[in-house]
């Protein structure tokens, strides 16, 4: 199994358990913060379904956008999970796709740093992770203490 192998399955198995949890949040807590400073579940997903586009362009070669701010305006939570949803997997098979020859490629950034494509690869998953530590967190605010961050056996082959 090569890097992009093993990425895509993370992004598909971190995808998966972020959206178990996430479609836990009920209804009435999509929009609830613990402070107005945080961010909400709905935004949280927004977040990520935006910053699964900047790394699919980054990885496709297109211009990032660079705007990774929530925008749930308009928009139910259902529809923003879908977004997220389609988003992780076409990033997914977009990394399984990268040829080796591309893994020396250094990529320029929307905040200005410039990485190699492995650490692009690589913060795709560890970016969701993250996430999903904040959907958990939130539940737990809120006196929801199931454990919805079980990997699947299949998931995690």
């Amino acid at each position: 199994m090569n890097l992009q192998q093993l990425e895509s399955r993370r992004v598909q198995a971190l995808a998966q358990v972020f959206l178990e949890a996430a479609r836990h949040v009920p209804p009435d807590k999509a929009d609830w913060k613990p402070d107005p400073k945080a961010k909400s579940a709905h935004e949280i997903v927004s977040h990520l379904a935006k910053a699964n586009d900047l790394f699919l362009a980054v990885l496709r070669g297109e211009p990032p956008s660079g705007d990774t701010a929530p925008d749930t305006e308009g928009k139910s939570y259902a529809e923003t999970l879908k977004a997220f949803e389609r988003s992780s997997q076409e990033l997914a098979e977009a990394i399984a796709s990268l040829p080796d020859e591309r893994l020396g490629e250094r990529i320029e950034l929307p905040w200005g740093q410039t990485w190699k494509l492995p650490q692009v690869i690589a913060a795709a998953s560890g970016h969701i992770a993250y996430h999903w530590g904040q959907i958990g967190y939130l539940q737990t605010l809120w006196g929801d203490t199931t454990d919805y961050h079980l990997i699947p056996e299949s998931s995690a082959d």
